[in-house]
């Protein structure tokens, strides 16, 4: 296995209610077994852990399937400089104050670009092979977020020639992962509110809401990577909005 990256971070400690920080990745990552490391959370599917042929290694080397290549993630904490001792309105009444002021937000975004393609075939090379794979004849380019025609989904791609069956007695030509062909990306921000009502100089009550994927984006699973008639297509997402609220008391 080879990983190489360039990691840059940003990061601002907390001056004038504000703290940030900003991290983002540009990575590469090969391997020649995906492993039993699960599915990425259904947005990256790997191949089978097992060598196609195990007598020609090399034909297993591609890039990781949790390889993606541009990885970008920021949170904020941001003392809204609004109510008593704040910036603005710090004369303002207790009685207003206590709904007001002393709010806090922070945001967390995450984006990352696609994984690649494990494509899966059938075995006809006779050796009974755990990691049948088709023919790649060439590269299917991604069409996006495209509505089949015929099916509640998308296609992602559309194998127009692209793939095809092994002729009998050999072993498919594509590689364990397709470098070219990626899946859906992800981003995905989340939002949480925070007011704190200071009883006494020892206890407080924090009153929080908590919005997870706040703009409730649709960030697309894997597409069906089996040679036939539903290749390319999919019919699943990742979870949608979910709010909650809560009550800490610190003692």
């Amino acid at each position: 296995m080879g990983y190489n990256a360039l990691q840059a971070v940003l990061q601002k400690q907390m001056s004038k209610g504000l703290q940030y920080q900003v991290a983002y990745t540009y990575s590469k990552c090969m391997t020649d077994n995906s492993g039993y490391y699960g599915s990425w959370g259904a947005q990256a599917a790997p191949a089978s852990p097992y060598w196609q042929n195990i007598y020609n290694p090399k034909a297993e080397w591609a890039p990781c399937y949790y390889d993606s290549t541009n990885v970008l993630s920021t949170y904020a904490i941001y003392e809204i400089p609004v109510g008593r001792g704040k910036a603005y309105a710090k004369d303002m009444n207790k009685v207003v104050d206590a709904i007001v002021g002393g709010w806090t937000i922070s945001p967390i975004l995450s984006v990352h670009s696609g994984f690649p393609m494990a494509p899966y075939g059938t075995d006809r090379s006779g050796t009974n092979s755990r990691s049948a794979r088709p023919n790649c004849d060439s590269i299917a380019h991604v069409q996006g977020r495209v509505p089949g025609s015929n099916f509640g989904g998308i296609q992602w791609f559309t194998n127009n020639g692209n793939f095809s069956d092994t002729v009998i007695g050999t072993f498919g030509s594509c590689p364990a992962q397709l470098g070219w062909l990626h899946g859906p990306g992800y981003s995905d921000l989340d939002l949480s509110l925070q007011k704190n009502f200071q009883i006494t100089e020892h206890y407080k009550l924090q009153f929080r809401s908590d919005f997870i994927n706040a703009f409730n984006q649709v960030n697309l699973n894997v597409p069906d990577m089996g040679l036939g008639a539903t290749m390319g297509q999919i019919t699943s997402s990742q979870a949608s909005r979910n709010i909650q609220f809560a009550l800490k008391f610190y003692y």
